[in-house]
């Protein structure tokens, strides 16, 4: 692994933005970045759901760049968009992709999506290869990058896809499940939980067999959710079997192709595993940056609506092509 020492983020002046919630909380609500004119598709999986695309193509190039997005977003968050437009101004089609429930339409199946449910990843792959797209790069946000980082370790990676970057990506779930306990972070907990529960007060009354409703109304964190639904839902033991099996840090040392992971020292989202520390991972491919500030999903940047984020994975992404 190769360690990028001095990162190139400096955020604006305002010192307001070197605070770790301010960073990650006004690009993440406050900024707003025009929806992309996507094109939309339902792609239709083999176990009978289904996943909404968001396809913003350029008429001549085999170049295309796919991203997923973070917990409980969509493909038209601010983020999203303003990458989006970004690498198509520069001549890449897009593929903004939404996990199941996600992007304003409910699943057909019990099952949302969870942290390390690449085979979902890994279509959307197969059907930009089958659209013909000859290079294609991953970028991930958040739990994005989790999953873009379990697939390239976990599953045979196409010869076209040439690159990833993620941004503010946990890498050992265990530790991470404990940050939402933080008093400073229930906010962040209290809004992930109204819209998880709102959803699955839908799965409830799709599927009351499955769904127990005192259980559901009972859940408060993010540790009874994953103990109550996530792990039982998808064939894990318990919580802690789901986190150890979906953890990026295992299979980091597995990935074949340059990837770039860029967390900020000051995301309050965070733990020491998800900074390396005290961990060497054996793999060239492998490249890792800490901003000082930027926050969680933040880079703010100054006289532009841009975000660092994406200037920097395009910079990463063509200096590997």
């Amino acid at each position: 692994m190769q360690y990028i020492n001095q990162s190139s983020y400096e955020p604006p002046d305002n010192i307001i933005y070197k605070n770790a919630h301010i960073s990650t909380i006004i690009p993440g609500i406050l900024k707003k970045y025009p929806i992309p004119p996507y094109i939309r598709e339902r792609l239709e999986l083999s176990d009978g759901d289904f996943l909404l695309l968001d396809w913003w193509k350029q008429s001549n190039t085999d170049k295309l760049i796919i991203i997923s997005h973070g917990l409980e977003g969509h493909s038209r968050r601010t983020y999203v968009n303003s990458c989006a437009n970004y690498f198509h101004n520069d001549g890449y089609s897009i593929l903004a992709w939404n996990q199941r429930s996600c992007g304003g339409e409910i699943n057909r199946l019990p099952k949302l999506y969870h942290m390390g449910l690449i085979e979902d990843l890994n279509e959307v792959i197969k059907h930009a290869i089958n659209h013909g797209y000859k290079e294609i790069n991953l970028i991930g946000y958040s739990m994005g990058g989790i999953l873009s980082l379990n697939f390239l370790g976990r599953m045979h990676t196409p010869f076209c896809i040439k690159a990833c970057v993620t941004f503010s990506t946990p890498l050992d779930l265990l530790s991470n499940a404990a940050v939402f306990r933080k008093r400073s972070n229930i906010i962040y907990l209290k809004n992930f939980m109204v819209d998880f529960k709102r959803k699955l007060k839908i799965k409830q009354s799709q599927f009351p067999e499955i769904f127990d409703e005192k259980k559901l109304r009972d859940i408060k964190s993010f540790d009874e959710l994953d103990d109550l639904f996530t792990a039982p839902l998808f064939g894990f033991k318990n919580k802690e079997d789901y986190y150890k099996k979906n953890s990026p840090l295992f299979i980091l040392n597995q990935i074949t192709i340059p990837t770039l992971i860029v967390n900020a020292e000051n995301d309050p989202f965070l733990t020491p595993e998800s900074f390396l520390n005290n961990f060497e991972i054996p793999n060239h491919n492998l490249y890792f940056e800490k901003p000082k500030f930027g926050g969680h999903v933040g880079f703010s940047l100054k006289d532009t609506s841009y975000s660092w984020a994406e200037i920097r994975a395009k910079q990463f992404i063509e200096s590997k092509s």
